[in-house]
């Protein structure tokens, strides 16, 4: 199930530089200046509020944002909440923070106004325009709201900055987000450098890695949303081919670094198949979570084709790697999934509720590439290969066009 998002914005221009982020990335978005309009747009993958409140007293801000809660609560663990604040910090961020913090009970706060590519950047928790502190450049002297302070901290919390925990350019590039969030119980403000674009998808990754999205609280510009957009899903590849063909391609991405192995215990599958498929279906969702394409193959080495010709019942292992697939998908995102080995895709394909699938492409003679239709991953690109088909780094060219831009997930 692809993640979803709903973006509070206090401007029309800034709904509409943020919504395009998500817009480049492939979801159906618009902007709507209306909260009870939000249940109507249930089919967009990106729905913007614009709540047009950046140039009033803040006590009326907070009055419209507080006035918006019931409406956007509907939303809350179905969609991912992005504050989109402008990115100079003017306007009644800490106003409008606080109200969403506060009323829908985000545990954590996740925040940089960061644009590197329109000269916006922030180091040791100061927000710098064309290098200049942004409080002491123009706007600082904006006539309807001056900027007063260039810290994100006193920025977002005022003063309770000090409650505000600032994250450097040092912890966020040497991956030390994920251990900082665990730290904390995945609670608190964060407040987050950026000098470079490549920063905004680390913060994004990172988090994403450490905490469920739809739990915390995005406050960012436009900057930060496209950093969440270039976070590279990783595939899942499926094989359960006897194929000594199919072996040998599983064997080259394995030692070749591309993918992560799981290797089912056919025994153990087929002996205690829930408690089996609960354990690897977590433990896939873990490691793709954190970027890894995965690859579960039930017959790659020796002892496994063995186990599964002793067997002598492929459907049953057919239905459980169908199973796990279905598990990892409540559970994670994924660009694409690669199925190969006898009746493996079309039980895939019914254990998402799919009705079909649309042809798209032949990535290697005899290898299509298709997208789901219908079911719980509609959109989902599906790569089948016979096990016998393809050449030796099949799955590794199959891996690269499922992560490839113009065949990631067609989301909602």
């Amino acid at each position: 199930m692809k993640r979803k998002y709903l973006i509070i914005a206090d401007d029309l221009t800034g709904a509409n530089d943020t919504g395009i982020q998500f817009l480049k990335a492939g979801y159906r978005a618009s902007v709507t200046f209306d909260p009870a309009a939000l249940e109507s747009m249930e089919d967009h993958g990106a729905i913007v509020l614009d709540t047009e409140s950046r140039n009033i007293p803040e006590e009326a801000a907070a009055a419209i944002i507080k006035k918006a809660v019931p409406f956007l609560a509907k939303f809350m663990g179905k969609r991912v909440f992005y504050k989109k604040v402008d990115s100079t910090l003017r306007g009644n961020i800490r106003a409008e923070v606080a109200v969403l913090r506060e009323e829908l009970g985000f545990p954590l706060t996740i925040f940089t106004p960061a644009f590197p590519e329109n000269r916006r950047t922030v180091k040791d928790g100061l927000l710098f325009l064309d290098g200049i502190p942004v409080d002491r450049t123009e706007m600082g002297r904006d006539p309807r709201k001056p900027v007063l302070t260039s810290s994100l901290a006193e920025s977002l919390l005022g003063p309770r900055a000090g409650e505000g925990r600032a994250v450097s350019l040092e912890e966020i590039r040497a991956g030390r987000i994920p251990a900082l969030l665990e730290e904390s119980g995945r609670r608190g403000v964060f407040c987050f450098d950026a000098e470079r674009d490549e920063d905004l998808s680390v913060i994004a990754r990172d988090t994403f890695i450490a905490a469920p999205a739809e739990d915390v609280l995005w406050v960012g510009s436009a900057g930060l949303a496209e950093g969440m957009m270039n976070v590279r899903l990783p595939v899942l590849l499926v094989a359960g081919s006897l194929s000594a063909v199919s072996a040998r391609q599983a064997r080259y991405v394995m030692e070749g670094g591309h993918v992560r192995p799981l290797l089912p215990d056919i025994s153990a599958l087929l002996g205690d198949p829930e408690r089996e498929e609960a354990a690897l279906a977590e433990k896939a969702a873990e490691l793709l979570g954190r970027g890894e394409n995965v690859l579960i193959s039930s017959a790659v080495d020796e002892e496994q084709i063995a186990a599964g010709r002793r067997a002598g019942k492929p459907e049953l292992i057919g239905e459980s790697l169908a199973r796990i697939v279905a598990r990892i998908l409540k559970r994670t995102d994924i660009a694409g999934l690669f199925a190969t080995g006898g009746e493996i895709a079309i039980k895939i394909v019914q254990a998402l509720g799919g009705g079909g699938v649309s042809l798209l492409e032949e990535v290697e003679p005899g290898i299509p590439l298709v997208r789901l239709m219908g079911g719980r991953a509609e959109g989902l690109p599906i790569i089948t290969k016979a096990g016998g088909f393809g050449s030796e780094d099949a799955m590794k060219r199959c891996i690269e066009v499922l992560t490839s831009p113009s065949h990631g997930f067609l989301r909602p």
